[in-house]
């Protein structure tokens, strides 16, 4: 597979490469030059999807009046 190189130094990677890393518009790479001159390129995920797989459960759900007003307490606490 082969991409160009634009005169802006931007490469456009072949649809069949965005498929299997599912990456689209926007998204980023983490590009890695290795010793022996190969470049790798990694998916960026750490959007918030990722981090609720993170996280364990809620015990119960808060209305949004009560997410403002623990806010509002933790904003009257700092200095």
């Amino acid at each position: 597979m082969i991409a160009t190189i634009t005169s802006k130094g931007q490469i456009t990677l072949p649809a069949s490469v965005r498929r299997e890393l599912k990456i689209g518009t926007g998204d980023k790479l983490d590009i890695e030059v290795t010793s022996d001159g190969e470049i790798l390129g990694r998916p960026v995920t750490n959007d918030l999807s990722t981090l609720a797989e993170v996280l364990p459960p809620a015990k119960r759900r808060l209305s949004l009046a009560e997410m403002d007003a623990a806010i509002r307490r933790g904003v009257s606490r700092q200095p």
